[in-house]
């Protein structure tokens, strides 16, 4: 399996903790965590539209494809073995659907509103 590159938002909490779990599983270090919330981060480094990057999960695979949305936890999942069984649930044409509406909502509604972390000076508390 290639590594992939993963854009997570470092300032929302619930975020944070998804993706550092999904890296704590990750025995064989395919995934590379890059903190959008991060000062220096750039948007346009790795060919991504820093809009879209804050709305909506992106990662890219060692060939340079991106996965945005459901399809980039589908691309995590298939790197970390306890997770593989919902790779095939996810992307079940009669459900993905459901779930990009879902994941939509999500993005636009929820996260916006879901608690930052502090961060000040480089280091961040829950």
């Amino acid at each position: 399996m290639k590594p992939l590159k993963v854009f997570y938002d470092g300032a929302c909490v619930l975020c944070y903790n998804e993706i550092n779990h999904y890296k704590q599983k990750d025995e064989l270090d395919l995934l590379e965590l890059i903190d959008i919330s991060a000062e220096d981060f750039r948007a346009d480094y790795y060919g991504l539209d820093t809009e879209k990057i804050n709305l909506h999960m992106h990662v890219i695979d060692s060939d340079g494809k991106i996965f945005t949305g459901i399809d980039s936890f589908i691309e995590i999942w298939k790197r970390i073995p306890p997770y593989n069984r919902l790779v095939p649930f996810f992307k079940n044409c009669l459900l993905r659907t459901g779930l990009d509406v879902g994941y939509e909502v999500f993005a636009k509604y929820i996260r916006p509103r879901l608690p930052k972390r502090d961060c000040k000076k480089g280091v961040c508390t829950a």
